[in-house]
């Protein structure tokens, strides 16, 4: 399996550079548009919301099927040696929702992508949309929703109570 870090635009620059061989980065759609999808790294634009906010205010943009699809297309290849890199503009959303998916992809169960994820990333809160996304395009049937909800990484994160 390859070695994954979540981290926030922040540190993004310095482990992109110095540590990772993948970089998937989520930007909100107003910041500054690179366009940069090279052979190691892709750049997606969406907010940190769900379609709901979009009909409230048209500005807003949430992540689609679409860019789940490409962002699985480019971390399909991903080997053990590989360092991937996935960050949002904090690092506590949408990033560790995208790496929960990619987890799932290479073969973890979503309790088990969940589990990982709040491991590298204890504060991670993943957004409830992108995860259905996910959800939904593996055919989890809600197994996926379920695990990464804040029930389910409060207990990881804090024991039972």
């Amino acid at each position: 399996m390859f070695e994954l870090k979540i981290s926030g635009e922040s540190e993004a620059r310095r482990l992109s550079q110095e540590w990772a061989t993948h970089t998937v980065s989520l930007r909100s759609p107003h910041s500054a548009r690179d366009n940069k999808k090279t052979g190691q790294s892709v750049c997606f634009y969406f907010h940190d919301i769900s379609p709901v906010h979009e009909s409230i205010d048209s500005d807003l943009k949430a992540a689609t099927s679409e860019q789940i699809q490409e962002i699985l297309e480019f971390t399909a290849p991903l080997k053990s040696g590989d360092k991937l890199l996935v960050h949002c503009t904090v690092g506590v959303s949408r990033s560790p929702a995208v790496a929960i998916g990619i987890l799932c992809q290479h073969g973890l169960t979503p309790n088990e992508a969940v589990k990982q994820v709040c491991s590298i990333c204890p504060s991670a809160v993943p957004n409830e949309h992108i995860i259905k996304l996910f959800d939904d395009l593996f055919g989890f049937d809600g197994k996926l929703v379920a695990a990464a909800s804040w029930e389910e990484i409060s207990k990881i994160l804090y024991g039972s109570r």
